[in-house]
């Protein structure tokens, strides 16, 4: 292979065809010996059981050898050399290809770091509280400065990189997995000392450019460990008023029409009372047998800590339809003050009344109070304008706020939202 190599070097002007065949033996003997490579170590077993059966000096040799092939015909990924575009697609999609054999065979060297590394996350986040981060953190950068240095002696430098890359993510993995473990009653400390050593962890992995870019640190695991970490850390009311924020954003994506059908509302401040019109609904979804439904909609003010003295209020039925027509009025005796609050929500829930059974969740909508004419000055003057909203059900059951919140299973607020939310999953 590296006398096709040196062949291709070789090649003068004038002579493109056949450098573009050397090009392609060059390609097909690099792919081919990677071929080769993966078919013997899945013989073996090598992937299903981690490479149990290999020292971390085999699986560094292994992974050393797949790094020679790509970086030797990475030096043809060259505008210069390869002034044709054919040749660079085909260069560029075989040096993809050895990077992804490169990057498999490597996986056992993060995956047997894992026990270790679980053990060491254990004892860091139940560490006595009186102990400060800096020194509960110690004996897990202890582990991955001496694991990290052996891999960093036996491999070369791109090998290694992808080899501390996934490090990271096996680290990632652990602290997430300890973040969000159930069980016995936690430090008060718990969750912030997690937080505090993931940064402290990041700067490790990042050496000061040594190591990662810090790009790379803050990768898509690291945000969504860091967002829950905040929310671990959050009060349940903190994290109600979140999902409503989200639920609200939801709103903004979603476009008419929806495939749960609409609300038509009118929503403006009058003296000292927020009015809601509900005036009808369209195309909302059939959960009678009879193919219709009996609609009904669900009024509240939240969150409850600007409306504490609201009750929820309710529409009439409307009997075997999808396009109810309600016309009806119905105010809330609230402040300005708490209406001009960003949190502030008027939440809308559409339901199916059943006689024999629980009621059937149709659909919900938000409207953000703070913008409702009489609330906000620069709101469209004319407050008879009706609004047509979207009608939304939940999908995301691994939503975080809600696995953090059923967590909570001493938490009177938590359960209850909890078990409300779950009434809204589309089927």
């Amino acid at each position: 292979m590296r006398l096709v190599w040196r062949s291709i070097g070789g090649i003068e002007e004038g002579t493109l065809g056949g450098s573009v065949r050397l090009l392609e033996a060059a390609c097909a003997t690099a792919l081919h010996y990677a071929d080769l490579v993966h078919g013997a170590l899945a013989d073996q077993g090598y992937y299903e059981s981690h490479a149990q059966n290999k020292t971390t000096e085999e699986i560094c040799t292994i992974v050393n050898n797949l790094e020679y092939v790509r970086r030797s015909l990475s030096e043809y990924d060259d505008d210069h050399i390869l002034n044709d575009e054919n040749s660079r697609q085909l260069v560029r999609g075989a040096l993809g290809t050895l990077e992804c054999r490169s990057v498999r065979a490597a996986v056992p060297l993060a995956v047997r770091a894992r026990p270790p590394l679980r053990k060491a996350v254990f004892h860091l986040a139940w560490s006595p509280d009186s102990l400060p981060t800096q020194q509960a953190i110690t004996p897990l950068l202890e582990f991955l400065d001496q694991h990290l240095s052996s891999l960093n002696t036996w491999l070369l430098p791109r090998a290694f990189t992808r080899a501390l890359a996934a490090c990271w993510n096996a680290v990632l993995k652990e602290v997430s997995s300890q973040a969000d473990s159930g069980g016995a009653e936690k430090p008060r400390v718990y969750h912030h000392r997690l937080k505090e050593a993931l940064d402290l962890l990041a700067e490790f992995f990042h050496a000061e450019g040594k190591g990662l870019p810090m790009t790379d640190v803050h990768n898509t695991e690291w945000k969504r460990l860091e967002q829950r970490m905040q929310y671990h850390q959050a009060p349940t009311e903190e994290l109600l008023e979140l999902w409503l924020e989200d639920r609200l954003a939801d709103q903004a994506r979603t476009p008419l029409p929806s495939p749960y059908g609409s609300i038509l509302i009118r929503v403006y401040f009058n003296h000292d009372s927020l009015c809601v019109e509900i005036l009808s609904a369209r195309d909302v979804i059939p959960l009678d047998p009879n193919g219709l439904s009996d609609p009904f909609v669900v009024l509240e003010l939240l969150p409850k800590r600007l409306f504490p003295k609201t009750h929820e209020q309710s529409t009439n039925v409307q009997k075997k339809t999808l396009n109810p027509v309600w016309d009806e009025c119905f105010e809330f005796a609230v402040s300005l003050e708490a209406c001009r609050s960003p949190q502030a929500t008027l939440a809308l829930s559409v339901w199916d009344r059943d006689v024999l059974t629980a009621d059937d969740f149709a659909g919900e909508a938000f409207v953000p109070i703070s913008r409702v004419p009489g609330v906000n000055s620069h709101a469209p003057p004319d407050p008879l304008r009706p609004i047509e909203l979207p009608l939304m059900q939940l999908h995301d059951r691994g939503h975080p706020i809600l696995q953090i919140l059923e967590s909570r299973n001493t938490d009177k607020m938590a359960i209850e939202f909890v078990k409300k939310q779950k009434l809204r999953f589309a089927e």
